[in-house]
């Protein structure tokens, strides 16, 4: 019943915010681990990264309707404690304006009548919200159709397939190259990363062109990306798609080799795309580091996606750096207010440092 409520609080946010038949928006997705397993790492194994399974995980996808930005209106820049460059978008697409955060952190000092004045909550208020586990994973992506990309128009969903099934498979002798990202040691060692993997992506592959054609299932999907990537290696957005159907087989090698090969073909205003989905494999595997460097790195290339700024403040809560991700929470609401998920986490940072220091003060 709780899980229940959550899904109708979320969903109830987005209300008319949601767009499930539509194309207009950028189709986002997260996983939510509802248990803490995935933070601590079994000792004494070789693996390199979380050792952990992530059992009890819930995925929740929804599409969210983006406001159509005038020609003639300059965009703004999100300054915050790293300045990022604002991307220009081509004329006539669709943008969600960034004004940046409005809550400094960690606040002034003193008490809770401090805080009142920024909008952060009161000791009742506190007592009253829903707490969130932030020792719980929230894993994302981004589909190419937030970049105004058809999916079908790469991928064969019509023909009939008659050959067996097949996996996808991308270069992994791809030489090195400044946007391979192999001087990243998660990159650089992926041979020996422990990857637990993200089962719950299946639905993902299984709908990537339910805008035109019925749901097939998960080995098609996989077997038609497979025959279309064996004849165009250089297609970032094949290789961005077979790395998706490898988070899902939870084979963290062969999903860098995807993203390497995505990040050495994809332009520029592309790249945040694999990006993305680097950082979450990062995260899983506890290479704070790494993840926190292909995160910003999205940032950078297209600041006014939501997803880009909440894998970020993901990752700053993986590594309990909490005013840091308070700041791309609120940056995350400013282009879409009612993210539950951010809300509920930016909420809960506020409150536990308001605890913390009220608990402190003589």
């Amino acid at each position: 019943m709780a899980q229940e409520r959550w899904v109708k609080d979320l969903m109830g946010a987005f209300e008319g915010a949601l767009d499930i038949s539509g194309k207009r928006g950028d189709l986002r997705g997260i996983r939510v681990l509802k248990n803490d397993k995935v933070m601590g790492a079994r000792t004494g194994g070789p693996c390199f990264g979380n050792c952990e399974d992530d059992d009890g995980a819930e995925w929740i996808t929804f599409q969210v309707k983006r406001m159509r930005k005038p020609k003639s209106e300059a965009s703004e820049g999100w300054g915050g404690e790293e300045d990022f460059p604002q991307s220009e978008p081509s004329p006539g697409h669709s943008i969600l304006e960034i004004s940046g955060p409005t809550i400094p952190s960690p606040g002034p000092s003193g008490r809770w009548r401090d805080y009142s004045s920024l909008g952060w909550p009161g000791p009742e208020e506190c007592q009253r919200t829903r707490r969130v586990d932030l020792t719980t994973v929230a894993s994302t992506w981004l589909a190419v159709s937030a970049k105004n990309i058809d999916i079908t128009e790469h991928i064969d969903f019509a023909t009939p397939l008659q050959e067996p099934a097949a996996e996808p498979v991308c270069n992994a002798n791809l030489p090195a190259s400044m946007h391979t990202l192999d001087h990243l040691g998660g990159v650089a060692n992926r041979g020996s990363i422990h990857y637990t993997g993200e089962s719950q992506l299946k639905e993902v592959l299984q709908n990537l062109g339910k805008d035109k054609f019925s749901p097939q299932s998960f080995e098609q999907v996989g077997t038609r990306i497979a025959k279309v990537l064996e004849k165009n290696q250089t297609s970032w957005v094949l290789s961005s798609m077979a790395a998706l159907y490898w988070r899902v087989k939870g084979q963290g090698k062969k999903a860098i080799d995807c993203l390497r090969q995505a990040l050495n073909y994809a332009p520029h205003h592309m790249k945040d795309v694999p990006l993305i989905s680097l950082a979450n494999i990062f995260q899983n595997a506890r290479l704070w580091e790494d993840a926190l460097t292909v995160a910003r790195m999205a940032v950078e290339i297209a600041p006014h996606f939501v997803v880009n700024h909440f894998t970020l403040a993901n990752v700053y809560i993986a590594m309990e750096e909490f005013e840091k991700a308070m700041r791309w929470y609120e940056s995350t609401l400013k282009l879409q207010p009612e993210f539950g998920p951010a809300k509920d986490r930016l909420r809960t940072i506020q409150c536990y440092l308001l605890t913390k220091r009220d608990r402190r003060a003589p």
